[in-house]
């Protein structure tokens, strides 16, 4: 396994004397951002809140997944996510039913319109993202999207460890 470079008081983060450095501040803040930016234009172009658009986002790929799923990948509170779901069954744009495998489970499935609905936000998301990284090479891009990945995966880790997750 390749060793970790670390600072000379060995840690991986840079030392931290204003929150503003702090690499949870930053991704925070940049997900901040790119949620007002992305949030208005998904109300006004598709009629849906940035929950509704990822719900939506991540059941259509899947073609059914379960509702303990999505509360997992988004790490949203169950009555909130259920509010989301019911405002898309609402519009038409998934539909929910049992699980065939495990009835106490809900499953929620795309509608035709809202596959429609799905592949038009996704091109604008392509868009978005694009803007996001437009200062990074193609090179660039690819690395810090697997750094994140690797962080991401590790912090999930980290979570269900110490029980975050319930």
């Amino acid at each position: 396994m390749a060793s970790t470079a670390k600072t000379q008081a060995g840690q991986v983060h840079p030392p931290i004397q204003k929150l503003r450095q702090a690499l949870s501040f930053r991704v925070a803040r940049l997900a901040a951002l790119n949620e007002r930016a992305g949030s208005f234009h998904f109300q006004a172009a598709f009629n849906l809140r940035l929950n509704e658009w990822r719900v939506l986002g991540l059941t259509v790929p899947e073609g059914k997944i379960l509702f303990s799923e999505l509360r997992e990948i988004l790490w949203i509170d169950k009555g909130q996510l259920s509010r989301v779901v019911k405002s898309l069954v609402d519009a038409g744009l998934i539909e929910t039913s049992a699980a065939q495998k495990d009835a106490r489970q809900l499953e929620l499935t795309a509608t035709e319109k809202g596959k429609r609905v799905h592949d038009e936000a996704l091109r604008f998301t392509q868009g978005r993202n694009e803007a996001v990284v437009e200062t990074l090479t193609p090179e660039e891009c690819a690395t810090f999207l697997g750094i994140l990945d690797k962080i991401l995966s590790h912090n999930e880790e980290l979570a269900h460890k110490r029980g975050h997750f319930k």
